[in-house]
Parts: C-alpha cells; structure tokens; sequence
C-alpha cells in the first residue's frame, strides 16, 4: 500500500496536510481496499470546525482541476474523448495519453483506464467522508452542514455521471466502509441515475443559491439543477430536463449569455461553474494543452472535419479556433482558452458548467416532446448569439440534427461532451465508423480496468468484447 501526498488548491497548516495525506492512503490497484485509518479526518477534528471540512472538500476540487477526470491536460476527459471520438487528430511519437484512444485501442490493461477508474473513486470515497463526517458533527451550524453536505452529494452524483457514460454499469459506492466496498457490485445504469437523481435532489434541497464567493468556483444550488438537467436529458426524461433547465435560464439576475468573445473570461455572467488554476497568476491546463504555434503540430490537432462543419459568419469558428500555417498546409487548434502560463494575473478558469448547455438542453427536450416552436427559439438564441441566423429547419428530424451539430460547435474539446452526445443519441458508429479506422460497436463502453476484475470478481463480467 502507498501514500499519496497531492497538492492542494493553497498552502494550509501542517496538519490540514497530514489529514489529506492519510485520506488518500490507497492501492494502486483497487480503491474498495482503502479503509479510513483512525486519524483526525474521521475523528472529531476536521468536522468540529468550517475551515477544516471546507479545506477537505477543497482537495476533491484540486484533485479534479489537477490529476483526475476535469484536468485540462492530455489526460483529462475533453482531450481523451475529443481523441475517442472525431474532434482531435493524434501527431504525436510519444506514448501520450490520447494516443490509444485516437487509435479506439484501448485495453482492459490500460494504464489511463486504470487512473480514470481509481482516481474517481478515491474521490468519491473523499466525498463520502466529508458526508459521514460532517453529518457526525456536533458543532458545525446548520447552514455550514447544510452547505458543505450539499456539495459533497453533489460530487459523488458528478463522479458517478462520468463513470457510468464511461464504463456503463459501475459500482454507486455511498460509504467509506472497506468491508462492503471490497465486495461491492455492479449497478445498472437505471439504478445509477436513480442513484445520481436522489443525491442531486437532496443536495438541491440543502445547497444555497449564493456562491460562496464572487468567482464561482464551488457550486451552487444552480449547479446542482444544471447537472439535473443534463441527467435528465441523458435519460430521456424530458419533461424533467425542461423543468431544471428553467430553474437556471430564469435566474437571469445570475446569468446571462455573454458575447463568444467573452465566453471563457474569469467573470463570464454565463458560467455557473469553474476551477480556479493552481498557481497564482497562472491560466489554464486547457490553454497550454491545445495551443501550438508551429506546423505541423506536435501533439494533436482539431479535425478539418469538425473546423469544416462550421457555418460561414459563425463567430466560434473565429474567435474559438486558431489557424497555424506552414506556408503549404494549414492546421488548426482549440482556441477557446487564449491565455498560456502564468501571465501574472488569471484571466481564464476552467468552465465546467455554462448558460448554453441550459439552453440547448432545453431545446432538445421540447424538441423530443414534439414542441418543435419552443425548441426552436431557444436553439435561435445560441446561433443568433452566435452571428448566424435562425435556423431553417422545421421538422422533428432536422430540428434535433440541428440542435446536435450546434452542441457540436459550443462544447468541442469540452469534458467529453461531442462523445457523449453520439453515445447518447445512437449515431456514435454511424458517424465514427466511416471516419476511425479502429472503431468497432464495443467501444461504445470503455474496458473496466483488469486489475480491478482480478480484485473484486463482483464487477464481472467485463464489458461486452473486451
């Protein structure tokens, strides 16, 4: 067994980082063996007093921004499923990252499946001590347990909605007891967005409304129905979807669309969710990831597929890529992050909640629900804001056509979104297997690691051609 000390979001007391360190005690190889050892994050301590179970929860956000899922580098999910799926082309010779999923080669043995996997679920297991401890706690405030409790909830359903559109049936783990989470099975996925829908629900009852500061990097009551929203949509619930959707798009005191150019600006009005960068004065993961300044690229380049598929006028294709020429052949890059390094002062943060998703959410739901006029106007609003014009379609077919290219245009090389979006709506190998020559129907799931098959044989059996 080894120790994992991980960076946090700021320097904090000596033993704020001893409780993180004895926190994250882990396997390599499977999270259910982890037990919390008798220490001061599951004693009295760390939920005696806000700061301290507040400085617990800001390790899970670090995590996330850093080393697991959300991170903006070649191994965070929006650069991995832009591989997996048809936004990214892979140059590379190294053995990055993305290189198997470009290639739709990627094994059960993988090393990137095995920390997707094990990362997660050592911070959901985070949030379940932060949920165990701080409803153990006899002195926090009400208002206190009821926000930090609802943040919690609320990254365990995240965690959970990434593994199960990943992996398919997952386990939903709700405790830090080892003995169970050895052992612990598969759900199916109904079960998981029951699971997913339930801890929303009881965090949207207890999260407040405010941010607990000006620049919205922890969620809110608002983040919470956005995520909703999304579940909602995923299942085909649609009435659903349209409801939370409302909940944010009407709270036009707290957000609003913003120009494209304006976007992914720190102060954006149409953020509900983002992750302040690492370091003082630094910029994002994201902008150092995608940016390149020479052709060819060194790493990976966005599809002419994709940049081609714009409309002319569209100013996300002007302000949101970025052409590198070497004089006879043209490239180009995700530019939607411009700001690279430290540069003394942030300007950008990673966005992983935003106004559109409501909207065009919105307009596939009442779509599907055959409110063709409703969808329309809100699937207007993003193109008009946009520089383009109403769209010209009208019937159900073309209108969610419509509604799936314009998702295609807003959230490429962001957190997954293009792949999720094929899965979901059953075109993945229509589209995929005419542009990827290592596609097949299997990759639909990614593999479960099989270091943790051999550990827990209740997660067999392996996804289906693996």
């Amino acid at each position: 067994m080894n120790t994992f000390l991980f960076r946090i979001l700021n320097p904090l007391p000596r033993f704020i980082l001893v409780i993180f360190s004895i926190a994250t005690l882990s396997s390599c190889d499977e999270f259910v063996t982890v037990d919390l050892p008798t220490s001061q994050l599951n004693g009295p301590t760390v939920f005696d007093d806000v700061a301290t179970a507040d400085a617990a929860l800001g390790y899970i956000y670090a995590k996330l921004r850093d080393d697991v899922l959300l991170q903006g580098n070649s191994s965070g999910i929006g650069c991995l499923m832009g591989h997996y799926a048809d936004e990214l082309d892979y140059y590379s010779s190294g053995n990055l990252a993305p290189q198997f999923f470009y290639q739709n080669n990627v094994l059960p043995t993988n090393v990137t499946i095995r920390t997707l996997w094990n990362g997660s679920y050592q911070l959901i297991y985070s949030a379940n001590a932060v949920i165990e401890g701080v409803q153990q706690s006899p002195s926090l405030s009400e208002a206190d347990k009821d926000r930090l409790l609802g943040e919690a909830l609320f990254l365990r359903a995240y965690l959970h909605f990434y593994l199960v559109n990943l992996f398919g049936e997952v386990p939903y783990v709700v405790s830090t007891d080892y003995v169970t989470n050895a052992s612990i099975s598969k759900s199916s996925v109904l079960d998981i967005y029951s699971y997913i829908t339930t801890d929303l629900q009881q965090s949207a009852t207890i999260i407040p409304s405010a941010y607990i500061s000006f620049e919205r990097t922890r969620p809110n009551k608002s983040t919470v129905y956005a995520l909703l929203a999304r579940v909602k949509l995923y299942s085909e619930e649609w009435l659903q979807a349209i409801q939370y959707a409302d909940l944010v798009i009407d709270d036009s005191s707290m957000y609003q669309l913003v120009p494209v150019s304006d976007v992914f600006l720190k102060e954006s009005m149409g953020t509900l969710w983002q992750l302040r960068p690492q370091f003082s004065g630094a910029n994002t993961l994201e902008a150092q990831n995608y940016t390149f300044t020479s052709a060819p690229p060194p790493t990976f380049a966005l599809t002419p597929a994709l940049v081609s598929s714009f409309e002319v006028g569209d100013t996300r294709r002007i302000n949101w890529i970025q052409t590198i020429s070497n004089g006879v052949d043209s490239w180009y890059h995700a530019f939607k992050y411009k700001a690279v390094g430290n540069t003394g002062s942030s300007v950008e943060y990673s966005i992983l909640f935003r106004l559109e998703e409501l909207y065009l959410i919105r307009a596939e739901a009442k779509v599907q629900l055959l409110d063709l006029a409703g969808g329309t106007v809100d699937l207007n609003i993003i193109r008009n804001r946009s520089g383009l014009d109403d769209t010209p379609f009208s019937n159900q077919a073309d209108l969610l056509y419509a509604i799936h290219q314009e998702r295609r245009h807003e959230f490429f090389t962001e957190l997954g979104h293009r792949w999720f979006d094929l899965k979901r709506s059953g075109t993945a190998s229509n589209i995929l297997g005419s542009v990827k020559p290592g596609w097949d129907t299997k990759d639909l799931l990614l593999p479960l690691p099989e270091s943790e098959l051999l550990l827990n044989p209740n997660l067999l059996p392996q996804n289906p051609g693996y």
